[in-house]
């Protein structure tokens, strides 16, 4: 089989599940934002991809709206990082981190496997994540991981 070409897709690939993928850059505007809420509205879970660390101060500004906009609705969110791990800290309170550290086809399918309970996450931050507001105050240090 082809790897997949989006995260929709690698969620898609599963039996029985289907995915509405939203395309909302690394700086999404509030109508875009709004867009992606009315979307997460019908969902049974929302699964957002983030690059904020790349986006800059006011594209992970936009980001973190974006999660909160979508956590906002009720419905269960994970935040997936494709990047690198530090878009947590934009967004602390998401019910769900994954830090995949890339956005290529394995990654995604590892994220899908993972939510559908196929792949167990495993995994140690190779740096320490501060606090965007306090740089000196570490949100998650060297070395902490959740397993399942």
């Amino acid at each position: 089989p082809q790897p997949p070409a989006s995260l929709a897709e690698a969620i898609s690939s599963h039996p029985g599940q289907s995915a509405t993928a939203k395309d909302t850059g690394t700086r999404p505007s509030g109508a875009v934002i709004a867009e992606a809420v009315a979307a997460a509205r019908s969902a049974d879970l929302v699964v957002v991809t983030a690059n904020a660390a790349a986006a800059g101060s006011e594209g992970g500004a936009a980001q973190a709206e974006l999660v909160e906009a979508l956590r906002a609705t009720g419905k269960p969110v994970v935040a997936v990082a494709v990047r690198n791990p530090y878009d947590i800290r934009r967004f602390p309170e998401v019910g769900a981190y994954l830090a995949t550290y890339s956005y290529g086809p394995p990654s995604l399918d590892s994220v899908a496997r993972t939510l559908f309970g196929k792949l167990r996450p495993s995994g140690r931050l190779p740096v320490s994540i501060p606090a965007l507001d306090d740089p000196d105050r570490e949100l998650y240090p060297f070395g902490h991981g959740l397993r399942f």
